[in-house]
């Protein structure tokens, strides 16, 4: 029927549009992060140094942090698809499937990792890094990510609707510290120590938010969240 294949058509340029925006914006994000770099590096007086990075550097990445997951979060999606001319019914029916669509992916590479395929290839990818991290523990390793800039834990940049993860409570801004007693560093270390144990089991998950140790229960399985990329 007309109206399926209209209502198809404009799935797809809106996917197409959002899939350029959130480039657009990481590009965005990328270039303020260099520009902060590039003023870091200028010689400047101590105390102009040390009044930008607790006023202007510190306020900007927050403020950037929050547009990001303002933008990518359900209503901001929905919001960005009724400006390029959806009517708003259909955006939100579009949000919705995306998410669903995201966790049915995220179950299907989930259960292909528990035949083993999965695994082997994230611990191809993460030999190196395990290695070094075995060697150090986790304490001496948490320092040299520390000396290197490199995250600690594991930042939430977004939570997909009806997943674990949100009926759970997480956010977008909280950090994931340990998944089932077992310290993480990035989405790689979750992935993997999900993999572990019986699938749907629940596990203890500790987090950071605003500073504050925070613990809560999920099925064992796929999060459904996205790792974000700023660094702390």
């Amino acid at each position: 029927p007309v109206a399926e294949r209209i209502a198809a058509l404009e799935l797809a340029v809106s996917q197409e549009r959002m899939a350029r925006q959130l480039l657009q914006d990481e590009v965005l994000f990328l270039t303020d992060e260099l520009n902060d770099l590039v003023v870091a590096s200028e010689p400047q007086p101590e105390n102009t140094r040390e009044e930008r990075a607790e006023s202007s550097s510190e306020t900007s990445r927050e403020e950037r942090r929050q547009m990001y997951a303002r933008r990518n979060s359900p209503e901001g999606r929905t919001e960005r698809l009724i400006d390029a001319g959806i009517e708003p019914g259909l955006a939100s029916w579009i949000v919705q499937r995306e998410e669903e669509l995201q966790m049915e992916s995220l179950r299907a590479r989930y259960e292909t990792g528990q035949s083993g395929s999965t695994a082997d290839f994230y611990r191809d990818r993460s030999s190196t890094t395990s290695a070094l991290r075995e060697e150090l523990g986790d304490t001496d390793y948490e320092r040299y990510l520390t000396a290197n800039g490199r995250p600690t834990n594991v930042g939430i940049g977004s939570v997909i609707g009806s997943s674990p993860a949100q009926m759970a409570g997480l956010r977008p801004g909280d950090d994931i510290v340990s998944y089932d007693g077992q310290r993480v560093f990035t989405m790689t270390d979750i992935n993997m120590a999900s993999l572990d144990g019986i699938a749907g089991e629940n596990v203890v998950v500790d987090i950071l938010r605003d500073g504050i140790p925070m613990q809560v229960v999920l099925p064992r399985g796929p999060l459904g969240m996205t790792g974000s990329r700023n660094r702390r």
